[in-house]
């Protein structure tokens, strides 16, 4: 089940002019779930909004609208996982909104006026992985670009990296930025453990604004050790004593490989990795 645009289907139609389709025209958050609902809900729909009005793209509902359907698309998930699972109630999801400029004629220009596409799909979230290896990509990450900053439907660059990644044998891309400052990784932010700090590179390097890496920051400290941002060089990066990376749906996971560098996990790891199971979980 699926919903879009207001009504739950088994399956949708997207109109062959949808901008989004036709041109990555717009946005899309991806967000953990429990039967328990979202977590961090009010963080993905703030950076939702946020987006929406750089690109100016319409936003005709409201959070208690999505969180709602959000729900309902939980408990279906749920339901459908009965008898599958024994013990579903400690079942994950991941839940992808995607919303598009809607309709449009062709070419680039685009009239503010137009009806935004929303969709809301679920799946079963697959374990996270126990570590990760990362090879520098070669694609560049604007630092000042737009699209550097959102999670925009455009997810080309993101994609490639990743696939050079893949045919390097690694899990996971790094990007850098046109300064050679690391940015993030193609599908997570990045921390370092160096000089007894934690450190994390800045929003204004091309670094995502990540859900986790938030709520990261606002700890102060992990494990008793400072944590800041920081613009770091690749050798920075290389030469730290341990490093992790982490998204909403994996949550902090230690990398031991850089191009065929191997690292150590960090002896704190285990208490790292307890962000993620304690997440702020909103009950609708």
């Amino acid at each position: 089940m699926i919903w879009l645009n207001g009504n739950f289907e088994d399956s949708g139609t997207i109109s062959p002019s949808d901008r989004g389709f036709l041109l990555g025209d717009g946005v899309f958050e991806t967000l953990y779930a429990t039967s328990a609902g979202v977590a961090f809900f009010n963080q993905h729909w703030q950076r939702l909004i946020t987006a929406l009005d750089l690109v100016d793209i319409s936003m005709p509902y409201s959070p208690n609208d999505i969180q709602r359907v959000c729900q309902d698309l939980i408990n279906h998930m749920q339901g459908a996982t009965d008898g599958e699972n024994n013990n579903n109630q400690s079942q994950s999801f991941v839940l992808r909104l995607s919303v598009s400029r809607g309709n449009g004629g062709r070419g680039l220009a685009f009239n503010s006026d137009a009806k935004s596409t929303w969709l809301l799909t679920a799946a079963l979230c697959p374990p996270p992985p126990q570590s990760v290896t990362l090879h520098v990509s070669t694609l560049c990450r604007p630092s000042a670009n737009l699209t550097s900053r959102i999670k925009s439907l455009s997810y080309m660059d993101n994609i490639l990296a990743r696939k050079e990644a893949t045919m390097a044998g690694a899990d996971e891309a790094l990007m850098l930025n046109e300064a050679g400052h690391v940015c993030c990784a193609a599908a997570s932010n990045i921390f370092i453990f160096k000089n007894n700090n934690w450190i994390t590179p800045p929003i204004s390097d091309g670094t995502l604004n990540g859900i986790i890496r938030g709520e990261i920051l606002n700890m102060g400290k992990l494990d008793g050790a400072p944590i800041r941002e920081e613009s770091l060089t690749l050798a920075q990066v290389q030469e730290a004593d341990y490093i992790f990376i982490c998204n909403s749906l994996t949550g902090p996971v230690p990398v031991v490989e850089i191009n065929g560098l191997p690292k150590e996990k960090s002896p704190a790891m285990q208490a790292i990795s307890e962000i993620h199971k304690s997440e702020k979980v909103i009950d609708i």
